[in-house]
């Protein structure tokens, strides 16, 4: 196996190559959630050595990035709005858009809905209720899935390896992974997730998933509203939502 040349200027007749490379390991990360190096090289035919020179190319444009502390790489934040910009070209033909629109009309709150990314949660629509709410998740925010209702909706309803992997990536501690698989359960069961406070302030929601054709997580549908103000409607508020999703997911939930 030679040694693979720096990627060089047009002039040497080796860009389109290089490119082509370039594209063929963005795509690994658009069929897998992480890869390491040695992973990437192997299901693109790419010698590790290139691989790695290619990764510190898109790292620092932000196209990948590390997971964690490991070795494995994932999508960047410059992929994930692009991300961003496909699925909100892609609501405009589905029946989200609209359905949180309900949502928050019915409710006077917000509205969201947010999917798995890696060990992240994405915001990939949201609509304002009656009344202005400070909260962190706004159209293309993305938190770490670890608290709140929406971290507990999707975990509950992500498959095992995937969980294990976000407790991994964040070191959680033994108790507290065990704490939140204790409470997976109730949340299927439910249908729902709450929280209050969890991550921002003064601020409680309700999370219930979207699921696709096979039982399959597809996302959230979440509802927030301001604790104080709102603690009366609150079990509205989860009939909402758990209609919201079901209505989403073709009757699953």
């Amino acid at each position: 196996m030679s040694a693979e040349a720096t990627p060089a200027d047009p002039a040497s007749g080796n860009s389109g190559r290089t490119t082509d490379r370039l594209l063929g390991v963005l795509m690994v990360f658009a069929e897998a959630e992480r890869a390491t190096a040695a992973q990437v090289a192997e299901i693109t035919g790419i010698p590790v050595s290139t691989v790695y020179r290619m990764l510190d190319r898109l790292s620092s444009t932000g196209f990948v990035q590390r997971v964690g502390t490991g070795p494995d790489y994932g999508a960047g934040p410059v992929a994930v709005r692009f991300a961003e910009r496909y699925r909100n070209g892609a609501l405009e033909r589905t029946s989200i858009g609209p359905r949180l629109e309900r949502l928050s009309h019915e409710s006077g709150e917000l509205a969201a809905f947010m999917v798995p990314v890696g060990t992240e949660a994405l915001c990939v629509d949201a609509v304002e209720g009656a009344r202005v709410l400070r909260c962190c998740y706004t159209r293309g925010a993305v938190r770490p899935l670890l608290r709140g209702a929406t971290a507990e909706a999707l975990l509950a309803h992500l498959p095992d390896s995937r969980r294990e992997e976000v407790y991994a990536a964040y070191r959680l501690p033994s108790e507290r992974v065990r704490a939140l698989e204790a409470a997976h359960p109730l949340v299927r069961e439910r249908g729902v997730a709450i929280s209050e406070s969890a991550l921002d302030e003064g601020v409680w929601g309700a999370s219930a998933p979207v699921l696709d054709d096979s039982g399959s997580l597809s996302g959230v549908v979440t509802v927030m509203a301001p604790a104080a103000l709102t603690e009366r409607r609150r079990p509205y508020y989860v009939r909402l939502v758990k209609e919201a999703a079901r209505d989403l997911s073709g009757g699953t939930i």
